[in-house]
């Protein structure tokens, strides 16, 4: 479990996630107008807002979270790609950095940025198929800590053409007990019936 807060075009709001291994991942803003909720169960994405019905997440969004919210990410590269090859050296931040690029049949290319002396997780770039093109989202994680044996990022940035946010993380819990039930889409709204006019 973890809290912190996110920071979107000079506005922040609290934010909680939920991460239960190997693949459920559950995040919660509390915005001014209600929760939005972004959500897997490790097979479907489904996304609530507010007091409208949760909706479903289209194939490329759910392809995107389900990469997200898997739980060992650098150990599980290999049966989540068919194919891993070493791209160029880059850097990153003025960090050298091991680049890392997976393929899946059918979807474009991942590629992951490994910190060339920690060996940490610095930087991922995914794309998303669209009408004009190749759409990136670039997810640069930073401020790595110890959390109950294991280093974790406390502080990620998320980095779209449509803009950009940043969380920052100042409360982790390990191994709490999280139901399955909780990352379940929920049923929909009943609307509430329009007031009937007075006689």
């Amino acid at each position: 479990m973890e809290k912190g807060n996110i920071n979107f075009g000079g506005h922040q709001f609290p934010i909680g996630g939920f991460c239960k291994a190997p693949d459920k991942r559950l995040s919660l803003v509390h915005g001014p107008n209600g929760d939005s909720i972004t959500a897997t169960d490790g097979h479907t994405g489904w996304l609530g807002n507010g007091d409208r019905s949760p909706e479903d997440m289209n194939e490329t969004e759910n392809n995107a979270f389900k990469l997200d919210a898997d739980f060992r990410l650098a150990t599980d590269l290999k049966q989540l790609f068919t194919l891993l090859r070493v791209g160029r050296p880059d850097k990153v931040a003025d960090k050298e950095v091991n680049q890392l690029i997976g393929v899946r049949q059918g979807q474009p290319p991942v590629r992951f940025f490994f910190d060339a002396q920690s060996g940490l997780l610095v930087r991922m770039v995914r794309y998303a198929e669209t009408p004009l093109g190749r759409n990136p989202t670039q997810v640069d994680y930073a401020d790595y800590r110890d959390s109950g044996g294991v280093k974790i990022p406390y502080q990620w940035t998320v980095a779209r053409p449509a803009g950009r946010f940043t969380i920052k993380v100042d409360q982790v819990q390990q191994n709490v007990p999280i139901d399955d039930a909780k990352f379940a889409k929920p049923a929909p709204l009943i609307p509430k019936p329009a007031p009937q006019p007075k006689p």
